[in-house]
């Protein structure tokens, strides 16, 4: 009886001092740039409940979504559903949830620009960690965004046209170096997300993509 008595107390210490810590929350990746923070909520409201803040990051500049975010709930119980739901889709996109490592809290949009320098800068910083940018073969594994051709990340150079294998790569590089907007897009659309060609695993212009999107 003291046995369970002591077990119990301390359980109960445990999820105490988690709560006035406020960690219960998530990492979220692969959210479309379309969903807002209301739409992210309500997604894990409706499985989860207990939903107590919800951040999307956006660059700074521009406003746009960074396809990241987190959601912190104020119970195990409903931090533990959230975690499961990693794979499940919301506006198109399978979402990627696992536990927040960063250790920092995220409140409301109405926190003053110091502190939201130093929010991003914690989640960049947990990003360049966890989430580099990857290159994989596109019939070979699993993908959120193909870079071959016919799309706006295609290498654009061909094999004995513009030379061998190499040729290519060192042409798409000085050329996509030439283009503000996709190395800004870059940045934004492909950064810690896996990308797919058909050349993998072989050397191949999505190494360099993946240079640019992690680039700072």
């Amino acid at each position: 009886m003291a046995t369970n008595f002591y077990s119990q107390s301390k359980q109960i210490s445990l999820q105490s001092n988690r709560s006035r810590d406020s960690t219960w929350s998530v990492f979220a990746r692969n959210i479309s740039y379309g969903t807002n923070e209301q739409e992210l909520r309500s997604f894990f409201d409706k499985t989860c409940g207990h939903v107590t803040t919800v951040r999307i990051i956006c660059n700074n500049q521009t406003g746009q979504s960074r396809g990241f975010g987190f959601v912190q709930f104020n119970t195990l119980v409903a931090y533990e559903i959230a975690l499961t739901l990693s794979g499940s889709s919301l506006n198109g996109r399978k979402l990627k949830i696992s536990p927040n490592e960063s250790k920092t809290t995220f409140p409301s949009t109405t926190i003053s620009t110091a502190t939201t320098t130093a929010t991003v800068e914690s989640v960049d910083s947990t990003l360049k960690s966890e989430q580099k940018t990857c290159v994989v073969h596109c019939k070979k594994s699993n993908y959120d965004a193909y870079i071959g051709r016919p799309s706006i990340w295609g290498n654009p150079f061909v094999i004995g046209r513009d030379g061998d294998k190499a040729d290519r790569i060192r042409k798409y590089r000085a050329w996509i170096m030439s283009q503000p907007e996709l190395l800004a897009r870059a940045k934004i659309e492909l950064r810690g997300r896996t990308i797919a060609c058909w050349c993998k695993p072989e050397a191949c212009h999505g190494d360099i993509l993946a240079e640019i999107a992690d680039a700072d």
